[in-house]
């Protein structure tokens, strides 16, 4: 049997210029689809972390969202994903249907998800030194963030601040501490 040779298809310039092109309408695909770069990993374009740039994303500015739903019958949606029950929509100021049985001031504590619920007024503790950005009362008196999060109160050893727990009222993120480990406390204006 006869040893084969082949031969290279091509040189080191010819591959060089095709990766270069390559490159190029990488970086044109992901700009005029919107498309983050930096999603795209380092291994699947065998590049070192050297090679690679990563750009800031900004978001456009858009006049209100009044303006956009007025105009266009679109409303900005929010969804967060919430530990055991999925992607949860979030709502700034309307109720969220999470439990046939959710805390009221009349029930005072329950058991939900895993933990017992109670809960603190601002009417009693107002919570002036708690940093809630975009701090409202929602149509079911519970305090929320500009998410639509509802604040509550737990033990950092069991959750800590900046958790996000579902409730039996709806999702809601860790803000401020105080209560008994095991025992989330949902901030109303009851």
């Amino acid at each position: 049997m006869k040893n084969v040779r082949f031969r290279p298809i091509a040189n080191k310039k010819v591959v060089s210029t095709f990766l270069c092109c390559m490159s190029f309408l990488l970086v044109l695909y992901c700009t005029l689809s919107i498309v983050d770069i930096r999603k795209i990993s380092a291994n699947s374009l065998k590049a070192s972390a050297g090679d690679l740039e990563t750009n800031k994303v900004e978001d456009l500015p858009v006049d209100t969202a009044e303006y956009v739903s007025k105009e266009s019958n679109l409303t900005l949606k929010r969804f967060a994903e919430v530990s055991g029950f999925g992607y949860v929509e979030l709502q700034y100021e309307d109720y969220y249907y999470v439990s046939g049985n959710p805390l009221t001031q009349s029930k005072g504590a329950l058991y939900f998800n895993g933990h017992k619920e109670t809960y603190y007024s601002e009417r009693v503790l107002p919570g002036n030194g708690l940093y809630i950005p975009g701090r409202h009362v929602a149509y079911d008196g519970t305090i929320r963030d500009s998410d639509g999060y509802i604040a509550v109160a737990a033990d950092p050893s069991y959750l800590p601040r900046g958790t996000v727990v579902m409730t039996s009222v709806g999702p809601a993120k860790v803000y401020d501490t105080g209560c008994a480990y095991g025992t989330v406390d949902i901030y109303v204006s009851w």
